[in-house]
């Protein structure tokens, strides 16, 4: 029954859509009739009739109802905010929730707590079921129209069964004429027949054309005419018209109009062929054909209008009247239809064959265009403050690829003896990637990189004497290069593959000064390595993960990741009073965000109680094992308070160097707010700043959350 209601509104919305454009085409063909060719006529009602047969309708700006207010969609929306509850909107998401609620989830997490405004039932039902009895109707309107048709159709079709196919040579000479002169191949057969009292033709594919017995008799020009009318219908694809009317009619039976524009398209589609036949005939032949129209008219004139798929003779006085002025004011090319006829058609069509833009569609336009001005300040803000990093490192593939600025293969094979991934990088300034292995023979090994540039490997080789020399190279039927670089102490051989203007330089061998291989990776590994490219969305993502690589904050999106990762609302000092971030990084095993200034400062936050500060709170001071004395064999603590806030303070000093009068320090300093703990680190030993004054700084600072909903 939802469906049903559904179709049924949207055939009223339709319905009251092309009757709004019925009514304006209707009063300009009124006010234009003598200025409008009876062919565009025609067009201008086609349109309203398929307009009608739209049950899906496209939108667009130049729709001729964008001119008319849209209460519908604007009103929805209106009446949806102001149902919105006070208890609803003044409630927050919990502070330490992981990942988004929606809404949905939130109504069910608190059906018990939430208080809304009552709605009448009685007043729903009634809406309801008025709503399903019109749909019912509408369907019975529909399927009695529908069948009808069909028994119509059976019943004329089988009268049809029964007419004689003319094999009259004269006859058969006179319709061969006729489709030479309108310029139809297919073959055309002609029946005789007592069960009707007009021609028609019938079949879009294989067209027949019957006339009544009585017309074998006629005047042999009048009978060349009215073939001549019969094969202009096919010729011009009429009966396309009374399948959509049928269409029309049984869609929107309750609606006048409909029958009004079927009508009038029934007769305009009459005096179309008229024009079409004399302009193929000639302004000469305009009275003659005229008199055959008349002569065959008063043989068969009758009111009777059968639904069906054929094309009959004008049958009604008005349809002739209509029809013998057309003819007595014909000139020459009154069919032809200019370029400028055909554009303006086309305009016309959209105009009036689309629903304007909806207030929903505008809005998601509106919010479009704000997200993307979000953007772009997200874009401006990561940019003010986080530097420009020289490397990138990520401890995931789809990272790794959306940051690379062009699209390549990695490979699906890690090689044998331990190899694993460790890092995943990206160069911005070499425009370079870098897949770094290495093994797990505690520390014992060949580590070897993959690296992968659009440029050739000599554009981002640009240390002095780093290349010594470069050949043509074939490793296992792979074509290639080796490339011999310098290290500290030898050189290193690389093998340069190239596919789709992509380079990738795998390393796989280490030359000490005597000659001696400091470590490698066999050849075969490599060939093995270069056959299992792929693009990253045919690869086993799982072999590039890097769960204990802490994740890498480089854009707003990875801001919003990190903040899913730890869990919890973070503090984000945004401003130029500590500078910009020289890397933000989330870990997801131990759950904390480091937060890394420009100078010598840190800001570390996690929900985790620290070990010194859990230590200093139950003993009142620092226990060190022995194997950390030799670390922090002078660090103190103490409580203090800042900003109106309990810290726990820990200074770490160094001892004096030969050149110092006073020692380095590592200043930390912790404290606990709604269930967070920040740590702040100072390393004193460079530029000395007033520590006080940051950390009173970081605790007003405002939260991720806080920041990222401003609009």
């Amino acid at each position: 029954m939802d469906i049903l209601n559904t179709v049924f509104m949207n055939v009223l919305l339709v319905t009251f859509t092309s009757s709004i454009i019925a009514v304006i085409i209707l009063l300009i063909r009124y006010l234009f009739k003598a200025k409008i060719s009876i062919r565009f006529n025609q067009i201008l009602l086609s349109f309203i009739l398929l307009r009608f047969c739209m049950l899906i309708v496209p939108e667009s700006s130049i729709s001729i109802l964008n001119l008319l207010p849209q209460y519908g969609a604007e009103n929805t929306i209106s009446e949806s905010l102001s149902t919105i509850h006070p208890n609803i909107e003044n409630r927050q998401t919990p502070r330490n929730s992981i990942g988004k609620i929606t809404q949905v989830d939130y109504i069910k997490n608190n059906d018990k707590r939430l208080e809304l405004p009552t709605v009448s039932t009685t007043h729903v039902e009634k809406k309801i079921s008025i709503t399903n009895i019109l749909s019912i109707i509408w369907l019975a309107g529909l399927l009695i129209i529908l069948i009808g048709a069909i028994l119509i159709q059976g019943r004329f079709t089988y009268k049809l069964k029964s007419c004689e196919q003319i094999d009259d040579s004269e006859l058969l000479i006179i319709m061969e004429k006729c489709k030479k002169i309108l310029g139809i191949k297919r073959n055309v057969n002609i029946y005789v027949g007592d069960n009707f009292k007009s021609p028609f033709i019938t079949g879009l594919l294989k067209p027949n054309i019957y006339i009544p017995r009585q017309m074998i008799n006629v005047n042999k020009e009048h009978f060349q005419h009215v073939i001549l009318h019969e094969l202009a219908h096919y010729k011009r694809k009429d009966l396309i018209y009374n399948i959509f009317s049928v269409i029309a009619i049984g869609t929107h039976w309750f609606n006048p109009i409909i029958w009004r524009i079927t009508s009038i398209i029934k007769s305009d589609i009459e005096l179309a062929c008229d024009t079409y036949v004399l302009d193929k005939l000639g302004e000469d032949n305009a009275i003659s054909y005229g008199e055959s129209i008349l002569v065959v008219t008063r043989l068969f004139l009758t009111r009777r209008n059968q639904i069906g798929l054929a094309c009959y003779f004008s049958n009604t006085k008005k349809q002739l009247e209509r029809r013998i002025i057309m003819i007595n004011k014909f000139k020459k090319n009154t069919y032809k239809f200019t370029a400028l006829s055909l554009m303006l058609a086309l305009l016309i069509g959209g105009i009036v064959l689309t629903n304007p833009v909806r207030a929903k569609q505008k809005n998601d336009q509106i919010k479009s265009s704000i997200d993307n001005l979000e953007v772009d300040a997200n874009k401006v803000m990561i940019d003010d403050i986080l530097v420009e990093s020289n490397c990138n490192r990520y401890n995931n593939l789809d990272s790794f690829i959306d940051d690379v600025g062009f699209e390549f293969m990695v490979p699906d094979y890690i090689p044998q003896n331990n190899y694993h991934l460790g890092t995943l990088s990206w160069y911005p300034q070499d425009e370079r990637a870098r897949l770094f292995y290495s093994n797990k023979n505690n520390g014992n090994g060949f580590y070897f990189n993959i690296m992968v540039s659009q440029k050739d490997p000599d554009e981002w080789l640009k240390w002095e004497n780093d290349k010594i020399d470069r050949y043509y190279d074939n490793i296992e039927g792979i074509d290639g290069e080796t490339l011999i670089t310098k290290l500290v102490s030898g050189v290193k051989k690389n093998f340069i593959y190239k596919k789709n203007d992509i380079y990738y330089v795998i390393e796989y061998q280490k030359i000490n000064e005597d000659n001696s291989i400091d470590g490698e990776l066999p050849v075969s590994e490599v060939a093995k390595i270069i056959r299992s490219l792929k693009n990253p969305e045919n690869v086993d993502k799982s072999i590039f993960n890097l769960p204990e690589t802490d994740f890498r904050v480089y854009s707003m999106e990875d801001l919003k990741i990190a903040r899913e990762i730890v869990g919890f609302d973070f503090k984000l000092p945004i401003d130029e009073f500590l500078g910009k971030y020289t890397g933000i990084m989330a870990s997801e095993e131990r759950k904390y965000i480091s937060l890394n200034f420009q100078g010598s400062l840190d800001l570390l936050e996690t929900q985790k109680t620290p070990y010194y500060y859990e230590q200093f709170t139950k003993l009142g001071k620092l226990e060190m094992a022995d194997s950390e004395k030799g670390w922090f064999e002078k660090m103190e603590g103490n409580w203090e308070y800042i900003n109106n806030t309990k810290v726990l303070k820990i200074v770490n000093t160094y001892d004096l160097l030969e050149d110092q009068k006073e020692p380095d320090r590592d200043i930390e300093y912790i404290w606990c707010e709604n269930d967070v703990y920040y740590c702040v680190t100072y390393f004193g030993y460079t530029t000395p700043i007033d520590i006080e004054k940051i950390m009173k700084h970081i605790m007003d600072s405002k939260t991720f959350d806080e920041i990222s909903n401003v609009k």
